[in-house]
């Protein structure tokens, strides 16, 4: 199935249809391919924000951590979870620079995979790996709020360390599709945590429920990683809640670092369509 027959137009929720190198609706609402092959298809409002999403600088700092492979195990487990129901359309909600989702793209290789993020940043940088990768995963700059998808067009949604739109992932799900919410465990990054803080709190790990959603497995993944060298150490706090609220006294702790060894630990939550 082609993604593009996938989308509707933010704007009047018609149809969208690709002429040459845009995607455009039967009112004349039409957005265009950018190069690298990703599409913006944020509200009118917000098309231009540059603000929206991710930096430019956070980007790249989230795909310099990536390359070192710290969390390469998330994205096994990942990949290993999507491939145990053999979905056909696989919509990533906060897709960010597309190291999962292209991950999934590869291992899960009949699947129809689109990815959405607010950062046109973001959507550009997991385009080009997508092409790089020779993968045909596209790339959507959109708000996952309000996801310019077809009604019940997707087999799984999966949502990894972003918001959750529950009532939105549930109008685009297909009837017993799964939702896949990936997010911190109890003791996450607790090294980095105890390196800024004198007094460290874990995180809080709940189980949510959604309405229109049946909680059928959840699976918790935990491991130590070492980080070498200052900028991954560095990127990896970038990538963090912690980089926005935390000191520049605090922020000096980490530059005298070579080396971080912490927990990762990951809740792998699977819910079903109701």
């Amino acid at each position: 199935m082609s993604a593009t027959n996938l989308l509707i137009c933010p704007i009047c929720r018609l149809s969208l249809f690709q002429l040459d190198k845009a995607l455009k609706c039967e009112r004349g609402h039409s957005y265009d391919f950018a190069k690298s092959g990703y599409i913006n298809l944020l509200s009118p409002g917000k098309m231009n924000n540059a603000k929206a999403g991710d930096s430019k600088e956070m980007i790249r700092a989230r795909s310099d951590f990536f390359s070192c492979g710290a969390y390469g195990k998330i994205n096994d487990k990942i990949c290993d979870l999507v491939c145990e129901f053999e979905p056909q359309v696989v919509i990533d909600a906060g897709s960010g620079e597309g190291y999962y989702t292209n991950a999934v793209a590869r291992r899960a290789s009949g699947a129809t995979v689109i990815g959405f993020d607010m950062s046109k940043h973001g959507c550009e940088s997991a385009s080009k790996a997508s092409r790089r990768l020779g993968l045909d995963s596209l790339f959507c700059v959109g708000n996952i709020f309000e996801l310019p998808l077809h009604n019940e067009c997707a087999d799984m949604v999966i949502n990894m360390f972003a918001p959750t739109a529950h009532e939105e992932f549930h109008r685009v799900l297909k009837a017993g599709g799964h939702l896949i919410v990936v997010s911190a465990g109890e003791h996450h990054l607790e090294g980095l945590k105890r390196v800024l803080y004198d007094e460290v709190y874990l995180n809080e790990a709940d189980t949510p429920s959604y309405e229109g959603f049946e909680l059928v497995g959840k699976e918790n993944l935990s491991y130590k990683a070492t980080i070498d060298g200052q900028e991954a150490i560095w990127a990896l706090f970038q990538m963090t809640p912690y980089y926005h609220r935390t000191s520049l006294a605090d922020k000096a702790k980490l530059e005298v670092l070579d080396t971080l060894t912490t927990t990762v630990e990951v809740d792998f939550l699977i819910y079903k369509k109701i």
